[in-house]
């Protein structure tokens, strides 16, 4: 839904609209590449898989008056993350699918994104189509998997946007999301520059009728207690005539001029009658009838009367204030104290709506996170008083778990989705009778609940019933069942320290839910409840899902109040539509039964058809088995037979052989040992060829060190990347367990940004210890007035040379400088990192820079060392 932004420099008629957009695709298809293009105008060749999702924000510009911005969610395409995509895409009002023109899965990936978008995402939302790598088959045209043609039509077939970009080249990203910009519905987008105090929302009682927005609701010239007015989603509000509230309800009626106005004691211009009777009781007695004197004895005439009115009685002198240091010192820390404690608490509040906010105020605020934690729990017992009740049964060490063979996914997944069309009549009358499927749950769900149905059966009852909802339902509080884990003990004295885990998080109950989207929350919450449980997380995401229960409970309350108060006003609006319905529904039964017993006959004649050719095929089936039986006994009697006949054979050479020995005198004997001798002759001289490939590998693996060592002393001016040098050693090593150690061990932006020099490292030293010594003095709390004695008195201190002695700053700046001269990074390094303080943090980057010279100098000398000890065990 497109809101309001903030105030800016553009003038009245301007437009800003704020919009949500969700990336879906398959895992390595370039959707992060795609927002980074678009958001920071970058790309990079090795980016890491995105970890659940990531939000971004864009503004771009239609025209000189409109303005849109994009709150991006990219959420990640691996398949463990699914289920969590409808929690990003719910409330989108625009989508992009990408896929991999040089994979065909990845199309068929999107499609279902489609598919799953159109069902159960919003009605208005605006798909767009984006296939992405469109670099790589400019540059290799054999590498395109999928058609332009075939996509193309697909997109328009299906209602969407399609592009093809690239975010390599940038081809394309900018004027696929401008296409979706001009696509959403800015015209129902008002100016910029918002009256102060002006909020979306409607009149409850006037909400629903058809010329509500011609009269403009009646203003009290008393202050009224608390004013009707109910602020929820117009768009997924709708009356029992199907028609939007939305397109019904008109412009927000300010209600704040006229509490002002009231306040004031004034009233409007003009009285405005309401148009109906007013039923109540007033709120305050009628003023009694005035009492009329006679002033005639005190009446002047108007003759004597004065030009000028009498002055008024001078004020009362002011009292003396008493003021002191004290007096204004205690005033000014109850100010400070009454602040404090009014920013914390309402820190504190805010921190449990906004997660942002909470991340931040958990973080830097001293004590909000136990202040934060301390409120979560009073609202969680006072919502589950019963929950330490539930005892889990542990189970017993040493206790073997059997897992059925049938558990885990299934390669089935339930169509339980009911067609969502326009209904052609109120009073559904098949519909009630049939059950809707169950959808199908995730992997861990299902083994949490597998965990539950172990339980006692008095736990299993009370787990069984968190929503009472009419249809068949799953039941939530199930799912959000793990299994008992071994209890935590206490560390001992000689062992670290231990927390002990935290308690599982227990499921949402909404009471009365009745309501399917309620539910939907309701279910897809606590499947995320049972994942966090069963993968142990639930200290980590504990706040928020305590939050997300709070709101979908007030989400439950306001639809359920919404639809008591829908319900009271429209019960006439129903009754009369009921004859007009019931009619309409009496002429669609009898076509349905007239169609139905068409198709009955139909589905008979296609039934024994069917039959038929079953029959056929099996008895083919049949024929086609005692065939190959057959054929099968066949080839095991001449497989027999063969068997004889080659054992005849063996014997009847085993009868010349020795035969021939015995007329030979055992020359055939010799001819044996000849044969031995020859075979250990080829054995010998394969061993010698290993000996002499083992030292050429050696050689070669002693020239690649070599030529990564020449790389790195000829880069003098600036740092040169050496990742072909490590390519090539790496790949001479021949997967040696020890150089793939090394090399991994090694950090990637050593080899493809290449490292500093021992000259840029003393050079950047120097000018790091300048600014040091200007932070030597200051302590970790320093504010602005130590900063400025810090740099004046650093100014005065004097240097020392050589090796001295001492802890203090100037001391291990003079050690480092030393160890630097002498080309000892190792020592220099380790003085450095003896800082402690601003010090410390000033030279963090420098050592960074050192320890990434450190570790390619040692991973080299590991690499020479198992050259050497390869060579030797070759010798």
């Amino acid at each position: 839904m497109a809101t309001r932004g903030p105030p800016g420099g553009r003038g009245m008629s301007s437009r800003f609209a704020q919009f949500k957009l969700v990336l879906l695709g398959e895992s390595a298809v370039g959707k992060s590449s795609i927002v980074l293009r678009f958001v920071k105008d970058q790309f990079d060749s090795y980016r890491e898989s995105t970890i659940g999702a990531a939000f971004l924000t864009q503004t771009i510009s239609l025209d000189e008056n409109t303005t849109v911005k994009f709150e991006i969610w990219d959420t990640a395409g691996q398949e463990r993350y699914k289920s969590l995509a409808p929690m990003y895409y719910r409330n989108a009002n625009c989508a992009v699918v990408v896929y991999d023109i040089t994979q065909a899965t990845s199309l068929d990936k999107a499609k279902s994104w489609v598919k799953e978008l159109q069902r159960q995402a919003n009605e208005n939302i605006i798909i767009a189509l984006a296939g992405n790598k469109l670099d790589l088959v400019t540059e290799q045209p054999d590498k395109r998997a999928i058609e332009t043609a075939d996509a193309e039509a697909y997109a328009k077939e299906a209602g969407l946007l399609f592009f093809e970009t690239s975010a390599k080249t940038a081809e394309n990203v900018q004027e696929l999301f401008t296409a979706i910009a001009k696509k959403l519905p800015l015209d129902q987008v008002g100016p910029r520059h918002a009256r102060p105090g002006q909020r979306p929302g409607l009149f409850f009682a006037s909400a629903f009728s058809p010329n509500h927005h011609q009269f403009p609701p009646p203003i009290a010239p008393c202050r009224p207690p608390h004013p009707l007015m109910l602020r929820t989603s117009l768009q997924s509000l709708r009356a029992l005539g199907s028609r939007p509230a939305a397109a019904a309800a008109g412009r927000q009626w300010q209600i704040s001029a006229a509490r002002r106005a009231v306040v004031a004691g004034q009233l409007a211009d003009e009285a405005k009658i309401p148009a109906s009777e007013t039923l109540t009781a007033p709120s305050t007695p009628p003023p009694p009838p005035p009492v009329v004197e006679t002033i005639a004895k005190t009446t002047i005439p108007p003759e004597n009367a004065p030009l000028t009115p009498p002055a008024p009685p001078p004020p009362p002198p002011m009292p003396p204030k008493k003021t002191g240091f004290f007096r204004k010192l205690r005033n000014y820390l109850l100010t400070l104290t009454l602040l404090g404690a009014l920013g914390f608490g309402g820190g504190v509040w805010y921190s449990r709506i906004n997660d942002n906010f909470h991340d931040f105020f958990t973080e830097y605020i001293p004590y909000g996170e136990q202040a934060v934690l301390y409120l979560e729990e009073l609202d969680f017992k006072k919502r589950f008083p019963n929950v330490a009740s539930r005892v889990v049964g542990r189970r017993v060490d040493g206790e073997q778990v059997k897992v059925p063979a049938q558990s885990g996914a299934s390669w089935r997944v339930a169509d339980g989705s009911e067609p969502a069309g326009r209904q052609s009549s109120a009073v559904q009358k098949e519909a009630v009778a049939k059950a809707p499927k169950r959808k199908a749950e995730p992997v861990i769900v299902a083994e949490a609940k597998k965990e539950t149905a172990k339980l006692p059966k008095a736990e299993a009852k009370l787990a069984a019933d968190p929503v009472s909802v009419p249809a068949p339902a799953p039941a939530p509080a199930e799912s959000a069942l793990v299994p008992a884990k071994k209890p935590f003990k206490a560390p001992e004295v000689d062992e670290p320290s231990r927390w002990p885990p935290a308690s599982p998080i227990d499921p949402l109950a909404v009471p009365h839910a009745s309501d399917p989207v309620v539910q939907d929350l309701v279910r897809m919450l606590n499947d995320i409840i049972a994942v966090i449980n069963h993968d142990g997380a639930n200290e980590k995401y504990g706040a928020a899902i305590g939050k997300a229960k709070g709101e979908v409970s007030k989400v439950g309350q306001k639809i359920r109040d919404m639809k008591t108060a829908v319900e009271q006003d429209a019960t006439q609006q129903v009754r009369k539509r009921v004859d007009d319905f019931d009619t309409a529904a009496n002429e669609l039964v009898s076509r349905l039964e007239t169609a139905m017993s068409a198709q009955e006959q139909q589905f008979r004649r296609e039934f024994e058809a069917e039959m038929e050719r079953l029959k056929q095929s099996y008895d083919s089936k049949a024929k086609l088995i005692q065939e190959r039986e057959r054929q099968l006994a066949e080839e095991k009697l001449n497989n027999q037979l063969l068997e004889q006949a080659i054992q005849l054979q063996r014997q009847f050479a085993q009868d010349i052989k020795k035969h021939v020995e015995e007329e030979r005198d055992g020359r055939l004997g010799k001819l044996s040992e000849l044969s031995t001798a020859v075979d250990s002759l080829e054995k010998l001289t394969a061993g010698w060829n290993e000996v002499v490939d083992a030292n050429l590998r050696t050689q070669q693996l002693h020239v690649a060190v070599e030529a990564v060592r020449a790389s790195l002393e000829d880069s003098h001016h600036h740092p040169r990347p050496f990742i072909k040098e490590l390519v090539a050693l790496k790949e001479i090593a021949a997967q040696d367990p020890v150089v793939d150690a090394a090399i991994a061990s090694i950090h990637p932006s050593a080899y493809q940004r290449g490292i500093s020099t021992p000259a840029e490292l003393i050079d950047r030293f120097r000018r790091v210890a300048a600014e040091v010594r200007k932070a030597s003095l200051l302590p970790e709390d320093a504010g602005v007035a130590s900063h400025a004695s810090s740099y004046v008195l650093s100014k005065v201190l004097f240097k020392k040379q050589g090796l001295a002695a001492g802890d203090d700053v100037e001391s291990i700046l003079t050690r480092t400088q030393t160890f630097l001269e002498e080309g000892d990074l190792d020592n220099a390094a380790r003085e450095m990192n003896g800082l402690a303080g601003w010090s410390k943090t000033l030279s963090r980057d420098w050592l960074a820079e050192v320890r990434k010279v450190l570790e390619v100098r040692q991973a080299l000398e590991v690499i020479q060392t198992e050259a050497r000890l390869q060579s030797l065990k070759v010798e």
